[in-house]
């Protein structure tokens, strides 16, 4: 079988091979693929799309059996600024698995700075006084104090992917 994942960011790469390759043998290609959506997604939709649309044209660019995709998003609620994560599992002429993932709150200034244009990214590396956070421990990491890294909170994403595909395949 070949899983294309439909990112170059290692942390995401990382947390996919991780839960999959625990229940199924594959061949894992990363693969840079668009979103199809903002570069910052700022809402669940719209993060859901990106991630469905990842996992899509993953499996399109690369030919493969299954797609994955994940996406990170920061989502405004009554009660303050809250990461989101959503992924997906597209497989050819079938409807995506999708799958959400943790969610904690980010401090105001953050979510104001993101929700004025600003990716979350590049805010967090100003904020932690760190480069490519994104890429290393996230702002989850951040935010539970090195407790939950975004490897950790994708892959726990991805098991509930792979979880799914697997009942649907023994149904």
């Amino acid at each position: 079988m070949k899983i294309a994942i439909g990112t170059k960011n290692p942390t995401k790469v990382k947390a996919v091979n991780d839960a999959f390759a625990s229940f199924i043998e594959a061949e894992f290609i990363s693969t840079s693929v668009p979103s199809n959506v903002s570069a910052q997604p700022l809402t669940d939709l719209e993060t859901l799309t990106g991630a469905i649309n990842r996992a899509k044209n993953a499996l399109e660019a690369e030919r493969a059996d299954l797609g994955v995709g994940l996406e990170g998003g920061l989502i405004k609620t009554d009660f303050g600024y809250f990461l989101c994560n959503w992924g997906a599992i597209y497989v050819k002429d079938q409807q995506p698995i999708i799958a959400g993932g943790a969610r904690i709150v980010v401090p105001d200034e953050i979510g104001e700075l993101v929700f004025t244009g600003r990716e979350l990214g590049d805010v967090m590396d100003i904020y932690a006084k760190r480069k490519n956070v994104r890429h290393n421990e996230g702002a989850i990491g951040i935010f539970t104090n090195g407790i939950v890294d975004r490897t950790t909170m994708f892959k726990e994403l991805s098991n509930l992917l792979i979880g799914q595909y697997l009942y649907k395949q023994n149904v």
